[in-house]
């Protein structure tokens, strides 16, 4: 079972959070993904609710952007429109709204694989296979920190997605979870290899022997264990640069820091 994903919010009305509050005790398909938390507790957020017609509230929302983990926002509005790329919700707040907003993030961060400009510019292109939002989130915050390369990172949240991810792109290295729904680590590793040469790394709190057995035979280039060390996932970053003669030179920057 993947982890609830925290859900806060930021400049709501009273009205607004006492609705909030009975959308999560009564709608079932929220409680089983996600979690309320109070704006006290930002810092263990994942997701946050932000009123976007209240500048105060915007404001408070870029400084948290800025430092802390947290990098994904529904913004709730009066207008009609916002920018390009924000996911939003239209006043009054009403459980199908809700769930589609949610629905349209989670799907923007698992299934997103076509290259940005600035992807294109990447050295390295990483897939992250996991059916955890905050391992996911948490993976996309420590690579983006250890990478020695500009690199592009991209998601998938079960085997079938990563599969047909890595059919269309052509990745460098994989983090690939074992225990998913549907395809678990090991076939989806099996099928990767089978039609291509990346890296894979299997990332999982799957510790025994019997395991780590496991994960070579479908033919895994490597086996860490939740959660992963700034030293293992820097050394991964090295050894998948290290079958890249073109970035040879980032390989020796890298060991020298």
């Amino acid at each position: 079972m993947h982890d609830e994903i925290n859900l806060s919010y930021i400049g709501l009305t009273e009205l607004e959070i006492r609705v909030m509050k009975s959308i999560f005790t009564l709608a079932p398909q929220l409680n089983e993904n996600y979690r309320l938390i109070t704006p006290d507790r930002l810092d263990e957020a994942d997701l946050v609710l932000v009123n976007a017609d209240d500048p105060e509230s915007l404001g408070k929302w870029g400084e948290v952007s800025r430092n802390n983990r947290i990098s994904t926002s529904l913004m709730l509005t009066d207008q009609a429109n916002l920018a390009d790329g924000d996911v939003r919700i239209q006043r009054p707040i009403r459980v199908q709204k809700l769930i589609a907003a949610l629905e349209e993030i989670v799907m923007q961060e698992t299934t997103s694989f076509e290259l940005s400009d600035d992807e294109q510019t990447a050295e390295m292109r990483i897939l992250v296979v996991d059916d955890s939002y905050s391992v996911r989130k948490y993976m996309e915050h420590k690579l983006n920190e250890l990478a020695p390369c500009p690199i592009a990172i991209n998601f998938a949240a079960s085997g079938e997605e990563a599969i047909g991810m890595a059919e269309r792109g052509s990745y460098d290295l994989i983090f690939l979870d074992v225990m998913m729904e549907g395809l678990d680590g090991y076939k989806t590793c099996k099928t990767i290899k089978a039609n291509g040469i990346a890296y894979i790394v299997m990332l999982t709190s799957k510790k025994s022997p019997f395991d780590k057995v496991r994960g070579t035979m479908s033919g895994c280039d490597a086996y860490v264990t939740k959660p992963p060390g700034d030293e293992r996932l820097a050394e991964e970053l090295r050894k998948c640069l290290s079958h890249r003669p073109d970035l040879a030179g980032r390989v020796r920057q890298a060991e020298a820091r």
